[in-house]
């Protein structure tokens, strides 16, 4: 099984020397006098050289600016006092944005003048004056902490974190020095660790029948899992210790009261150590306590197969994604009142969900739209993170230094 990391970086194509052949331009660009340039013809006149040569500012630009204006005149009110067919250059366009009042810039476009300001500003309501632009209200902004300032802003991170050097992201400490982060992987046969390059680790692999779920209880430093056996009475809930990740012991079972043979997917609360399960065959959500002998049913109205569950202990919610009649994520309380629906528009097969606790984000994967998306505990500013093949059909995706990691 491979693991594999989204949203993590940016890949550009190489430049190649057929990019410095000359080109035939689209009837939407102006050809630079180079021959070989094309830029957009909503540059020319704008004040800025995009032309090695300057072509487009030139002040016998006049057929071609003419043809601008003429495209569709009904666009551009501001230049209507410009005779129809007539000819005219840069500086007679320029006139019109001399008398538009911009407080920084002002370009000239299909629509007529248009002003502009500087990075980190943007055109105030009266379409003149410039107004501060508050970049943390844009998604991916810093990876944790946003503070926004006059023009500008600033990323930090929460305690346990590090800045990095792009002053964007944050990456976790690693205490002590020499242990590094690793993942735990389970497939049919075993859950093994490995480090974050995908090499092996001292640890060895803990053997399973069939893992159906897992999850991680850090302050013991515990892994469970669901051993999915042939009948429901063979099918178990283990926790193994790894301890300092150089050695397994302790492989233990906890006897659950009710059937684990369908759960689908589980969490654990580290603040209370209990286990919440999802049934996508009964159709519920439970709880059972660390010793697996008391079990509550918490939700079985209106769920028609509920598959993922994460929570957030410290803001004591649970987060699950179910599908069917109207397939949705959804929040509640960790005692199951308090129902909220995040999301249930553009979604079908609602799957994987993580959280990202920092930043009090939802993901989730739909494995039939193949995206992963991301929402905030109101269920807002909604957004894609990747659609197409990549994203698959998920079963978890965790969130680790701003990455989604996700295993195919």
């Amino acid at each position: 099984m491979i693991i594999t990391f989204l949203s993590c970086f940016s890949f550009s194509a190489p430049s190649s020397k057929a990019d410095e052949q000359p080109k035939t331009c689209s009837s939407k660009q102006f050809v630079c006098k180079d021959q070989v340039t094309c830029i957009s013809k909503g540059w020319r006149c704008d004040g800025e050289k995009d032309c090695p040569d300057g072509s487009d500012e030139s002040p016998d630009i006049s057929n071609s600016i003419m043809e601008l204006v003429s495209i569709k005149p009904h666009q551009s009110p501001s230049l209507d006092t410009i005779p129809f067919g007539e000819s005219f250059t840069c500086e007679d366009l320029r006139g019109h944005c001399a008398s538009h009042g911009c407080e920084i810039g002002c370009a000239v476009t299909h629509d007529g003048p248009r002003c502009y300001c500087g990075d980190g500003y943007e055109v105030a309501a009266d379409g003149k004056k410039c107004k501060d632009f508050n970049e943390c209200g844009v998604y991916g902004t810093c990876s944790q902490t946003c503070t926004n300032t006059e023009g500008s802003y600033t990323c930090s991170c929460v305690e346990g974190y590090l800045l990095q050097p792009d002053n964007r992201s944050c990456k976790a400490k690693n205490e002590p020095v020499d242990r590094l982060p690793v993942l735990l992987i389970a497939n049919l046969n075993n859950i093994r660790c490995t480090s974050l390059s995908g090499s092996a680790t001292r640890v060895p692999s803990i053997a399973t029948k069939q893992t159906m779920a897992m999850d991680f209880i850090y302050a013991e430093e515990t892994v469970c899992w669901i051993d999915v056996g042939d009948t429901p009475a063979a099918t178990q809930l283990k926790c193994a210790s790894i301890q300092d990740l150089k050695s397994v012991s302790n492989n233990r079972t906890i006897n659950i009261s009710l059937s684990l043979h369908h759960v689908e997917q589980m969490a654990i609360d580290w603040l209370t150590g209990n286990f919440y399960f999802v049934d996508d065959v009964d159709d519920r959500v439970f709880v059972c306590n660390k010793n697996g002998k008391t079990c509550v049913t918490l939700l079985d109205q209106e769920l028609y197969n509920p598959k993922g569950i994460a929570l957030d202990p410290v803001m004591g919610k649970v987060f699950f994604t179910d599908y069917g009649s109207t397939p949705r994520v959804e929040r509640c309380d960790m005692d199951g009142q308090n129902r909220t629906k995040l999301v249930d528009s553009k979604i079908v097969f609602p799957h994987g969900i993580t959280l990202d606790l920092v930043n009090r984000l939802v993901y989730w994967a739909d494995a039939y739209l193949d995206y992963i998306e991301v929402v905030d505990y109101e269920g807002k500013n909604r957004h894609t993170i990747i659609q197409g093949l990549m994203s698959g059909h998920s079963p978890g995706n965790p969130v680790l230094g701003g990455c989604l990691l996700r295993p195919h």
